[in-house]
């Protein structure tokens, strides 16, 4: 059994008793402990007088109810993007394998992508500062606040600020949207504030082989894998050749179509390690079922050359080679390769096959393979430091500046925060220890993405979500403005026109996270 699955039923076999105990314990609802569903409600009055304090600012508040309303009407626009443009890619994700069960909890630690450090602090304070300005807008407002807590289900899972019902049943209309829309915006401001924080933090870094190529990953039994050349380490030398970027260390491979051997030298946290007898050159990393390369090749083999008609030969030196060459080609046309394996050839001969191409989306020929330099991707680490720190960085239209937006919410799904982990160690901080440096963005990193999620996912049009407050006191205005003045006829459209918004939200949301996750 999955250890998170072993968590998970422990926690809840601890659960159990307790919730019963809570469920019929009168002397547990005094102080406070209330049943909620599946879960615990803690009543306490915790930040109520500090509420009360700050609530005196009615005129701000005001000011930035109006602002919330904005900003929640544009988060909402933009979760339904999202929602529509997932439920559009569905029918292509479904037979794809899921992330797991783990993915689904918000549960720092239990959940891969969240650690249980930074993601605690992270989810803790973004669900305060939510729960905060509810109250902040409530006694601006001049409702009252009856309690404040946390709900608690397994594990600690939010926190709450509980208005008085019947002040917000008498409230007006603009009352109840200047309340709703608080959390949602101060959680959108915040996640701004500090991702401003971060971006400013790139120039306290700084690298010594800023530009130099870098092992991103390694593939399995690859050559590269075999030699024990890990990831992160950053390429220093070929031979006599010193390498300063990206193209310097491609324009020193040079095969003429042979199995060639080269002297590399690496750094890794620190320590130079020179090998002597490398193979380099375009691996297959990958062969497609069925396609026409499985007739003749297999993972770990090398392209070497590849021709049209068998006499006229390109030379395949590195991935991108044999990329440019694959655009040139044509659908049921015959390709003519040149190929070797590093790992059992007995020669430096190549093997000669053909295979007839099959055709690609893109119109031009198919082979069916994948490649990449004996076993290793590469980037930079300016490459990754800039695109971990600003999600715009290259971008120069506006549909790469939108599909960096999601791209960045994501980013934690490939292991950055802002940055992967392992590659910390190639930037050093210019005003104090590197570690601590790293510790407070990483920090600074999840309270920025919890709030951000935070925030979108609260705005999606569905009730319980505060979007769905939201939309329902929209739908309403927009009813009024259009000559329905009839309340209760207004009031009964609103709550079916809210209800079908929620039923269709939710339905989309479960089914999107079921296709995801299983």
């Amino acid at each position: 059994m999955d250890l998170v699955w072993i968590v998970l039923l422990t926690l809840l076999v601890i659960y159990i008793p307790i919730y019963i105990y809570v469920r019929s314990s009168e002397k547990a609802h005094e102080k406070g402990f209330l049943p909620y569903g599946p879960l615990i409600m803690i009543r306490t009055q915790w930040g109520l007088k500090m509420m009360d304090r700050l609530g005196k600012y009615k005129r701000f508040w005001n000011i930035f109810g109006l602002i919330s309303v904005a900003v929640s009407f544009l988060l909402m626009f933009a979760i339904v993007s999202i929602v529509v443009i997932d439920m559009a890619l569905l029918p292509k994700a479904i037979n794809s394998t899921g992330l797991g069960i783990e993915y689904a909890l918000a549960i720092p630690g239990l959940n891969p992508m969240l650690p249980l450090i930074y993601g605690i602090i992270g989810l803790v304070f973004a669900v305060v500062i939510h729960e905060l300005a509810h109250g902040f807008q409530s006694r601006a407002n001049d409702l009252r606040v009856d309690s404040s807590g946390i709900l608690y289900g397994v594990i600690p899972v939010g926190a709450f600020v509980e208005p008085n019902e019947e002040d917000v049943e008498k409230a007006s209309r603009k009352t109840k949207f200047h309340l709703y829309a608080a959390g949602i915006t101060t959680n959108f401001i915040t996640a701004a504030v500090i991702f401003m924080m971060i971006f400013a933090s790139v120039g306290a870094v700084d690298c010594d082989y800023g530009d130099n190529p870098a092992v991103y990953a390694v593939t399995s039994d690859s050559e590269a894998y075999n030699i024990n050349i890990p990831a992160t380490a950053i390429i220093l030398d070929i031979g006599d050749n010193e390498i300063d970027s990206v193209d310097s260390f491609y324009n020193s491979i040079d095969n003429k179509g042979e199995l060639k051997s080269y002297k590399l030298t690496y750094l890794y946290k620190g320590s130079e390690t020179v090998i002597d007898n490398i193979v380099l050159g375009a691996v297959v990393s990958n062969v497609t079922e069925g396609s026409p390369a499985s007739t003749l090749l297999s993972k770990g083999d090398q392209i070497l050359a590849l021709s049209a008609d068998g006499n006229e030969w390109t030379y395949i030196d590195i991935p991108s080679d044999f990329t440019t060459y694959m655009h040139s080609t044509e659908p049921n046309t015959t390709l003519h390769i040149k190929y070797g394996n590093p790992q059992t050839a007995e020669t430096s001969e190549p093997m000669v096959g053909t295979v007839t191409l099959s055709k690609a989306e893109s119109g031009c020929g198919f082979l069916g393979i994948s490649t990449t330099l004996s076993g290793m991707t590469f980037t930079t680490p300016n490459l990754v430091l800039n695109t971990g720190i600003n999600p715009f960085y290259g971008d120069e239209t506006v549909g790469d500046y939108a599909m960096s937006c999601i791209s960045y919410i994501s980013a934690p799904f490939q292991g950055f925060s802002p940055i992967p982990a392992d590659t910390q160690w190639w930037f050093e901080c210019t005003f104090m220890d590197s570690d601590i440096f790293w510790i407070i963005i990483q920090t600074l990193y999840w309270m920025f993405w919890l709030n951000l999620v935070l925030a979108v996912s609260n705005a999606l049009p569905a009730i319980p979500f505060d979007g769905g407050y939201v939309f329902s006191y929209g739908v309403d205005y927009i009813l009024e403005k259009s000559g329905m003045r009839d309340e209760e006829k207004r009031s009964n459209i609103t709550n079916r026109v809210t209800s079908f918004m929620s039923y269709m939200m939710i339905f989309a949301m479960v089914l999107i996270l079921l296709v995801i996750i299983v």
